[in-house]
């Protein structure tokens, strides 16, 4: 038995925070994802194809193939940001989100992140719900693991250093493109 209130305490807090860890990469997919955030990297390597000159270049059916490493690429960015965001606790942040996402309430979160980025999410997201269902839309979106997780995402999202290296290596992975870095930057 522990007589000591100070290691009582102590070991009290270590156990609180023994299971924290960052979010994985799976976790934060499966929230973006059933969110209909899923086509932001698919959006995203569309405009940089059609933007980069080098690959702006290229035949149609390369232009085609190098959307799929690029998008990967993207999405993998995006969610590596959140995961950082969220910090050392992050796997928490998540499984609040993936266990409310189930829910009246999170279904109607969903389609409503999933038709619309504004500030009306929450007013679309009210639409239609019962009143309990509501106040529980209401509750979520007011605590700190609603919060935590939008500004993971709206995080400063700078591309990486060596993203030209990256890109460059995945179009010859992927699709046999043979670009260079200085090619692509």
């Amino acid at each position: 038995m522990i007589r000591s209130p100070a290691l009582l305490l102590t070991l009290l807090c270590l156990a609180g925070t023994a299971h924290a860890a960052p979010a994985t990469d799976a976790q934060v997919h499966k929230v973006m994802d059933t969110l209909g955030m899923g086509p932001l990297g698919t959006d995203m390597a569309r405009l940089m194809i059609d933007n980069m000159p080098a690959l702006k270049r290229l035949p149609e059916t390369d232009r085609q193939c190098a959307q799929g490493p690029v998008r990967d690429l993207l999405d993998a960015h995006f969610r590596s940001t959140v995961i950082t965001g969220l910090g050392d606790d992050g796997d928490q942040v998540v499984a609040g989100w993936l266990r409310f996402l189930p829910t009246p309430a999170g279904k109607s979160l969903a389609q409503a992140f999933a038709g619309a980025r504004s500030s009306t999410l929450g007013d679309k997201a009210r639409a239609g719900l019962r009143d309990t269902d509501r106040g529980e839309l209401e509750a979520f979106m007011a605590s700190p693991t609603y919060s935590r997780f939008i500004a993971a995402f709206d995080a400063d999202a700078d591309l990486p250093d060596d993203i030209d290296v990256q890109m460059a290596k995945g179009l010859k992975d992927r699709c046999r493109i043979a670009l260079t870095p200085d090619d692509i930057s």
